[in-house]
This record gives C-alpha cells, sequence and structure tokens, in this order.
C-alpha cells in the first residue's frame, strides 16, 4: 500500500505533536531521497510500502529523544553533509563561525608563503578539516583522531570529499606530529568540567562523553592541546580553539603562560566568547 508524501507528512505531524515537524520532513526527504523542492512541488508523490516503513521507523527514534542527526546518520555543516553516529559530536552550527576566519587569515600565510599546513586536533566527524580541505584544495590538511570509534565515520567523510590536500593520523592530540611543521591547527577539543550541569540532556544521553568532558574544570585537553601545539606551529604560526561559555579568560591565561600572541576572540551567535585565536612566538 503506497501513500503520497502529503498525506504522510499530515497523518505522522497530527499523531507525533511532539515531533518538529521540519524533523518529520527531513526524515522523509531522507527515506525518499528527494530534494527540498521536489517536496514542494510533488506532493502527491507516492510513497512504497518499505519507504514507508522506514519512514516509521525513523519516526520512532525520534519519538525515543535520539538527536536527528543520529537518526538519519547525517549532518549539514557549512554547505557540506557529514555522516555521523553516536561515536562523534553532532557538528554544530556555531562552529561553523570559524571557518571563514580560518580561510580568512590562512589565505594570508598561503599568499605570502605559496604553501600551508593545517592541522585539525581530534577531528572526530572530520568536518573542520574536511570542509577546510575542499574550500582550499591547495592546503596541505591533516586530521588528527586518536579514537578508533571515530575513525570509520572520518574515514567515511574522508572517502566522500576527499582529495589529494588531506590525509588522516592517528594522533592522540599532537603527540605524532613533529616540530615545526604546520601554519595553523585548529581543534574543538572537549572542554566542559566533568559533573557540569551546563549540558543539554540529551546531549549528556547521546552524544559521546570523550568528545564533551574535561577534567580540571574542563581546561585539561585544552592545556594539552595548547602545549603540543607550541611545538608544531611554525613561528608566528596560528592556534584556533573553540571552549566553553566560561572559559575565555582562562584559556587566555593559559595561552600567555605558553608564550602565544596576538589572542584575539569570536564570538558565537548568542555574543558567547565561543573560539579563542592566537599566534605561536
Amino acid at each position: 500500500m503506497c501513500s503520497t508524501v502529503e498525506a504522510l507528512l499530515k497523518s505522522c505531524s497530527q499523531n507525533n505533536l511532539s515531533l518538529n515537524k521540519k524533523d518529520i520532513k527531513i526524515c522523509l526527504l531522507y527515506v525518499i531521497e528527494k530534494s527540498k523542492t521536489f517536496l514542494l512541488t510533488n506532493p502527491q508523490y507516492e510513497v512504497s510500502k518499505p519507504k514507508i516503513n522506514e519512514f516509521n521507523r525513523l519516526i520512532q527514534l525520534l519519538k525515543s529523544g535520539l538527536p536527528l542527526a543520529y537518526v538519519i546518520g547525517n549532518q549539514e555543516f557549512y554547505g557540506y553533509e557529514y555522516y555521523v553516529n553516536s561515536n562523534v559530536l553532532i557538528p554544530r552550527p556555531e562552529t561553523e563561525l570559524i571557518i571563514p576566519e580560518i580561510l580568512k587569515r590562512g589565505d594570508l600565510i598561503f599568499n605570502k608563503n605559496k604553501k600551508l599546513t593545517l592541522i585539525d586536533a581530534g577531528s572526530g566527524s572530520g568536518c573542520i578539516g574536511l570542509t577546510v580541505a575542499c574550500e582550499r584544495p591547495n592546503w596541505k590538511i591533516i586530521l588528527l583522531e586518536k579514537k578508533l570509534d571515530c575513525m570509520d565515520i572520518l574515514k567515511k567523510n574522508y572517502v566522500k570529499y576527499s582529495n589529494i590536500n588531506c590525509k588522516i593520523v592517528a594522533s592522540d592530540w599532537l603527540k605524532s606530529i613533529k616540530q615545526k611543521v604546520c601554519d595553523i591547527v585548529v581543534s574543538n577539543p572537549p572542554y566542559i568540567e566533568s559533573h557540569s550541569e551546563n549540558i543539554d540532556s540529551k546531549v549528556f544521553k547521546y552524544e559521546p562523553h570523550y568528545a564533551l568532558f574535561s577534567e580540571e574544570k574542563g581546561l585539561n585537553d585544552i592545556k594539552l592541546l595548547i602545549s603540543q601545539s607550541r611545538l608544531a606551529l611554525k613561528k608566528d604560526g596560528l592556534l584556533f580553539i573553540e571552549n566553553g561559555f566560561d572559559q575565555s579568560n582562562e584559556v587566555i591565561e593559559i595561552l600567555k603562560k605558553n608564550y602565544y600572541k596576538d589572542i584575539d576572540i569570536i564570538l558565537d551567535y548568542n555574543g558567547i566568547k565561543r573560539f579563542t585565536i592566537s599566534r605561536n612566538s
């Protein structure tokens, strides 16, 4: 038995008032492998029984509380689609804000030296490093990841967007990197304090804790990243770090103690000091 997309969406929305209508629509588009435009222009398109069953399965996962990105195994980031599962963080819209800044500052380095090496430390899904690789195919991009559970997803996205300027290296932060080899290090490390109450319940329940939480009030991994980047970065190389909403001042002090200079702050959509950029001395 078939049903039209219009009838499916209407019925599902009426029977699942707690669910976001946009999420329901995305699940249906995912199942029928069509675009949003197709949905608008073909409301009477008939969906087969097997696809209806798959759609209903996804809706049940949504109702259980599983984030949409994990339900469909996909998340958009900076115009690119990345595979995700519960082994990697879901790429966030606020993290997209750092991409233009990386590109702008990186272009200055590349135009001067005619080459550039960027390291994405703790790549996870690879959304930061692979996005930069796609935007700047003449740069050399290194994706660092230590968690084997993340590697399948990272490799899958690497194959999807790969070109000759990008490679994956298994490394605990930057331990496997030689000294003075890169122009830019970028990372979204774990920065939430263990047992913090400032975390969404769904994030806590479904997203990987090793990518969320860090010791020493959430600063342990940031400290490691800063000290290791100091060795890996060339003189005047740039370090981009995403940090917690209340950590900016502490991150700045750690950077100063490690002799970084020209420290800048980038705000997220809510005006929170979300990113810290600094230059290796």
